[in-house]
């Protein structure tokens, strides 16, 4: 009802000639406000959209940097493998504990077991059985294991006091090395 008595006014200012020029003006201002409606809903619209690739940049983002991440560790892993001239367990195990000065404290190693890991990697595993050693030097074993030029990992261990001076221990541990397969095999 409001529009149109709107719409019948104008169209009377409009008919009179001294008030043509205000009936532009209030044209060219219908005209602007319908313009202006849709541009504002194609700015919140815009807006929301931007919000949402913003969103997606920043996941993506967040995608690349772990991936990065994964592609350092894996070529830390390869380099191992790449660096490794050990062919065998006991070689790696004998390496190792040679190298921080307990070999004397090593009582046996027994070669457990080999198979193939997906067809490209084998693993090897040993039993070690170490005897009284210090903690500090348990330490510098692991952390001698987790740092050598090659694939070793520690699947499992014991760990018990000595039984003739209970400030040494008696270590069990499982200890596997990782090697490409021959060429052979592949």
């Amino acid at each position: 009802m409001i529009v149109t008595d709107f719409i019948a006014s104008l169209s009377q200012s409009f008919k009179r000639k001294n008030s043509r020029d205000t009936t532009i003006f209030f044209l060219v201002l219908i005209f602007l406000c319908i313009m202006i409606v849709p541009a504002f809903i194609f700015e919140k619209k815009a807006e929301r959209e931007l919000s949402e690739l913003q969103t997606r940049l920043n996941e993506f983002s967040d995608l690349t940097s772990e991936y990065n991440k994964l592609k350092e560790q894996v070529s830390a892993i390869e380099g191992k493998r790449s660096l490794s001239k050990v062919r065998s367990i006991i070689m790696a195990a004998d390496e190792v504990l040679l190298s921080l000065g307990v070999k004397d404290k090593m009582k046996s190693i027994k070669g457990v077991e080999g198979r193939d890991i997906g067809g490209q990697m084998n693993e090897e595993s040993a039993e070690v059985q170490i005897e009284k050693v210090t903690v500090n030097e348990l330490i510098h074993i692991f952390y001698k294991i987790e740092n050598a030029p090659m694939l070793l990992s520690i699947k499992k261990v014991s760990i018990k006091k000595s039984f003739t001076a209970p400030e040494l221990l008696d270590v069990i541990m499982t200890i596997s090395l990782f090697t490409g397969l021959p060429d052979s095999h592949k």
